[in-house]
């Protein structure tokens, strides 16, 4: 590739960047619905042209959406895990504690999620992608339980997983804050139940 291509691509790399993370940010704050070529342009600042240029489709400019987001989920995920292992029962609460939304007023991610969810019942091409997304937790809190003497740790890490949903969601259904003690207190008595 010559060196004028490879500024060519740059720049329009960037912008289909920008494009994405302009149409989570409609998602995380205003739904699924209200992602339009033209609304996120604007956000992106960039023309309507420019958007349908990389997304012919809006489901296409979602979906695309939604694979940045679990594309960053995953690298993020990995880079917590491998630089913070958890290896005890204290880690468990630390690293569920951390990653769980129990704030109304932080659930910009958490909406980007059940969008997600919601959008890959009702899409083909994204309901096996979004599957594997929703067992990469499980699968990398597994190990950890096993060695910690869960008898079933993928089924350990499966209720783990969906303590922490399952709160997200009570948070973003209710718009009531859940106390970081409750839910460590919450997180404590299941560890305990599966650790026997």
């Amino acid at each position: 590739m010559s060196d004028s291509s490879a500024r060519k691509a740059g720049p329009r790399g960037a912008n289909r960047e920008r494009i994405l993370r302009a149409a989570l940010e409609i998602i995380s704050t205003r739904g699924v619905d209200k992602v339009t070529h033209r609304a996120v342009a604007a956000l992106a600042g960039v023309s309507p042209g420019t958007t349908t240029y990389h997304f012919a489709t809006r489901e296409d400019l979602v979906r695309d959406a939604f694979s940045l987001y679990i594309d960053d989920y995953q690298r993020t995920l990995v880079e917590t895990l491998t630089n913070r292992p958890v290896e005890t029962k204290d880690d468990f609460v630390r690293f569920l504690g951390g990653m769980t939304t129990l704030s109304p007023a932080q659930s910009g991610l958490e909406a980007i999620e059940y969008e997600m969810v919601l959008f890959a019942g009702r899409d083909e091409a994204m309901r096996m992608r979004v599957a594997a997304w929703s067992r990469t937790l499980e699968s990398w809190l597994s190990d950890p339980l096993e060695r910690l003497g869960a008898s079933r740790p993928l089924e350990a890490a499966r209720m783990l997983v969906a303590l922490s949903r399952g709160s997200e969601f009570e948070v973003l259904s209710r718009s009531q804050e859940i106390h970081r003690d409750q839910f460590a207190k919450r997180l404590g008595a299941l560890l305990d139940a599966v650790l026997r």
